[in-house]
């Protein structure tokens, strides 16, 4: 079976012989892990399922969605295990953290940092290969940033 390139090279395809890009399988299963991750649910029309319990929490504090570590860890397991068949889903293990992101002033305005990444990391076995799964942390952005008004005029 081939496992093809995410994003897809459609330029590729258009020229004579043409063919997909194809990876192999420890960077397929990433690929459609992250592609899972970062899809809000209902943005794909013949899977409404389909996508990452993270938005559903976007604007919400850091100190909120560490409260909530357990349900949206539990949640990217369901996920995992229910839509990549190629991982043990016995082995499959999912953790996350959440920082602030820092950002810096701007034109004399301090910056509120709202914004929060959270690093998670996946791991488990392929069935396929009986090798370990184990890519580096996915890295994932949330939330708006807010300027501090003055009143320095």
């Amino acid at each position: 079976m081939k496992n093809y390139a995410l994003p897809t090279d459609f330029t590729a395809l258009m020229r004579p012989g043409g063919r997909a890009p194809t990876v192999d399988l420890h960077e397929s299963v990433r690929q459609h892990i992250l592609l899972m991750l970062i899809s809000h649910f209902g943005s794909l029309r013949a899977d409404p399922a389909f996508g990452c319990a993270f938005w559903e929490y976007d604007f919400e504090s850091g100190a909120k969605l560490e409260n909530r570590r357990h349900q949206l860890e539990q949640s990217i397991r369901t996920m995992i295990t229910e839509r990549e068949p190629r991982l043990d889903p016995a082995t499959l293990k999912v953790n996350f953290r959440v920082f602030n992101s820092p950002l810096p002033s701007y034109r004399g305005r301090r910056m509120l940092s709202l914004k929060k990444r959270i690093e998670m990391q996946v791991s488990g076995r392929l069935l396929q290969t009986n090798t370990a799964f184990s890519p580096p942390p996915f890295q994932l952005y949330f939330s708006p940033v807010a300027i501090e008004q003055t009143n320095d005029r």
